[in-house]
């Protein structure tokens, strides 16, 4: 199954932009390993993953979840490429602050270690999001650069909706960018 441009794995296969670049990278050669959160006594139709072209050839579907930040060791073994694109969204507010950044930031923080210990990723791409450098808390409307992050205590006091999101995806991001610079860029 690894015959083609090479194995490469996307994070959140049943998200919007994870099954447009699903689609892509089939359509460009691409053996694709992708993960879904599994749900006991849940079925998910996958079928929009399952019935692209090539996918019945060169499409591997897992099972992972950020609570189980080994479950993705398997799904990463052996691939050149990881497109990190999942994150645990909770806009309702259902869990606290704290239960959900350690969620993003553990399982996050389990894709990176399984890019390390798999020893054949050559390149990891970790999707961002505005919510991590657009609210500075200056007022100054300015360019935001790698340097540029969300000023959480000032968002916090704005009270507004998806404060979850925006700790936990800043939070997230800093724990990659770390594990980076520890793990990856020496």
């Amino acid at each position: 199954m690894e015959e083609g441009k090479g194995l490469v794995y996307v994070t959140g296969g049943t998200g919007f932009v994870a099954s447009w670049l699903i689609m892509r990278l089939l359509e460009h050669g691409y053996t694709v390993r992708t993960t879904i959160r599994s749900s006991p006594g849940i079925s998910k139709d996958i079928s929009y993953l399952t019935n692209l072209p090539r996918a019945a050839e060169k499409l591997q579907v897992f099972n992972a979840d950020f609570d189980d930040p080994d479950s993705f060791n398997e799904a990463i073994g052996g691939c050149m490429g990881v497109f990190h694109l999942a994150f645990p969204l909770d806009f309702a507010e259902r869990e606290p602050e704290e239960v959900i950044t350690k969620r993003a930031v553990d399982g996050t923080l389990g894709v990176l270690r399984a890019c390390v210990n798999a020893k054949t990723v050559k390149r990891v791409v970790c999707a961002s999001s505005q919510a991590t450098v657009i609210y500075g808390g200056d007022g100054d409307e300015k360019v935001v650069d790698e340097s540029s992050w969300t000023n959480i205590d000032y968002y916090r006091s704005l009270n507004r909706f998806g404060t979850s999101y925006l700790v936990a995806k800043n939070k997230t991001e800093r724990a990659a960018l770390d594990f980076a610079e520890q793990y990856l860029c020496s």
